[in-house]
């Protein structure tokens, strides 16, 4: 007898097509398929329609939910930033946060900084207008701050590092600035900022990194949606 597993499947193969019931068996198959497909055709475009609708419902609840708590931590965060700006007599207290912008040809992604928080001392200008949508990749000073964390430092300093990013803290009239980056449970949120400007002086360096350090944890918390789905 042939052992051959090859020899064994093509004998299989061929009783089963000798035969008249398989045959059968197949026609039936076919016949159930057809009845089905043609008793069901016209529910199709509402099954599909049903998906779509929930699913653009689900994305409008998630939407709802993001609305409401950019609502909710507002006041923390305002909170936050004033108590900053008391501590350290800053001029300028503010929030950068990084989105995606459209993608290159290739599929890479524009990185874009937007200021959504700003509070101001009486008498200062608020700037915020002039930073929705910056291209981050025009500049030099976010690759600094990814290999640095944080930098403090007046604008001569900033020159050094950005003389693009310079020339435009120049115009908003700062003087002394620092910034230091953000982070989220899985991903970089943006930058914490102050400045100061005109004639005011900056306190310690070493005063301004430790209260700006403490603030921006507290933000980042409040910032991150992963941080929210877990709490």
């Amino acid at each position: 007898m042939d052992l051959n597993p090859v020899n064994m499947f093509e004998t299989m193969v061929n009783v089963v097509k000798n035969n008249k019931t398989f045959d059968i068996i197949k026609t039936i198959v076919i016949i159930v398929l057809l009845v089905y497909i043609t008793y069901n055709i016209n529910e199709v475009p509402d099954i599909i329609r049903n998906v779509f609708n929930s699913r653009t419902t689900e994305m409008q609840i998630e939407h709802d939910k993001a609305v409401e708590r950019r609502r909710d931590i507002k006041p923390m965060i305002d909170a936050t930033m004033l108590d900053v700006m008391n501590t350290l007599g800053c001029d300028r207290v503010y929030v950068i946060e990084m989105h995606n912008g459209t993608n290159n040809t290739a599929g890479l992604p524009f990185i874009y900084g937007e200021m959504t928080y700003e509070i101001t001392r009486s008498g200062i200008e608020h700037v915020d207008e002039d930073y929705t949508s910056i291209n981050l990749s025009r500049f030099d000073f976010p690759l600094y701050l990814e290999e640095n964390q944080f930098f403090c430092g007046g604008i001569e300093q900033l020159s050094e590092v950005d003389n693009k990013l310079s020339l435009r803290m120049t115009a908003n009239g700062v003087t002394y600035m620092s910034i230091i980056s953000m982070h989220g449970i899985d991903n970089e949120l943006g930058y914490f900022g102050i400045s100061y400007c005109g004639k005011s002086k900056p306190v310690t360096k070493d005063q301004i990194i430790k209260t700006i350090t403490v603030a921006s944890q507290k933000l980042s918390v409040l910032l991150d949606s992963q941080s929210s789905d877990e709490s």
